[in-house]
C-alpha cells in the first residue's frame, strides 16, 4: 500500500510540475514575442537561449545588432507588425532540461503589402520549467543548430522552413 501511495504522489507531482511548466512556457514566449514588438530588445534577449547570445557577442551586443537590423527593415519600407505564436508542443524531459517547440507567425508589413513568416521556436528550460529560453530555426541549417545546441533531444522535431506568404493587401 505504502508503495502504491508514494507512486502516485510521485506521478501527480511530476504532472503538476510539468503543468506548470507548460504555463510558464506559454507565457514566456508571448512576454518574448511582445517585447520584440514594442523594440524592448534588452528584454527580448533576455528570452534567447543564452549559448547563443553568447556566441554573438553577449546581451548587450545582441540587442544591439538586432536592433540596427529592424532599423534597416525599416529604411526600406518594412516593419514587424504582429508575432503570435501556437499551443507549445508537448514538454520532452532530456537530461536536466525541458524542451519543446513553438510555432511562431511574424507579420512584416512591406511598402505594398504584407509578409507572412511561420518558423519554429525551440524551447529550453534548465530550471524544471520555471524560465524558458528561445531559439528560432528559421533560415537555419538544422544540422549545424543541433551541433551547437549538443542537448538537443532527438525527439525535439523541426518542420522544414516554409517560404514566406506575401499578401498585396
Amino acid at each position: 500500500m505504502y508503495l502504491i501511495t508514494l507512486l502516485l504522489a510521485v506521478f501527480f507531482v511530476g504532472r503538476a510540475q510539468t503543468e506548470t511548466a507548460y504555463k510558464n512556457l506559454k507565457l514566456q514566449v508571448v512576454k518574448m514575442t511582445d517585447a520584440f514588438i514594442s523594440k524592448d530588445y534588452k528584454t527580448f534577449v533576455s528570452y534567447n537561449y543564452r549559448p547563443m547570445v553568447q556566441a554573438t557577442g553577449g546581451p548587450s551586443k545582441t540587442a544591439a545588432n538586432i536592433s540596427k537590423a529592424v532599423d534597416d527593415l525599416k529604411t526600406k519600407g518594412m516593419e514587424f507588425s504582429k508575432i503570435t505564436t501556437d499551443e507549445p508542443s508537448k514538454i520532452i524531459k532530456n537530461g536536466s532540461e525541458y524542451q519543446a517547440t513553438v510555432t511562431q507567425h511574424s507579420a512584416l508589413k512591406l511598402v505594398q503589402g504584407r509578409l507572412e513568416i511561420t518558423s519554429t521556436l525551440i524551447a529550453i528550460s534548465a530550471d524544471n520549467g520555471a524560465n524558458w529560453t528561445f531559439v528560432d530555426t528559421a533560415n537555419k541549417d538544422l544540422t549545424k543548430l543541433r551541433r551547437a545546441m549538443p542537448n538537443l533531444s532527438p525527439s525535439i522535431v523541426i518542420p522544414p522552413s516554409q517560404p514566406p506568404v506575401r499578401y498585396n493587401n
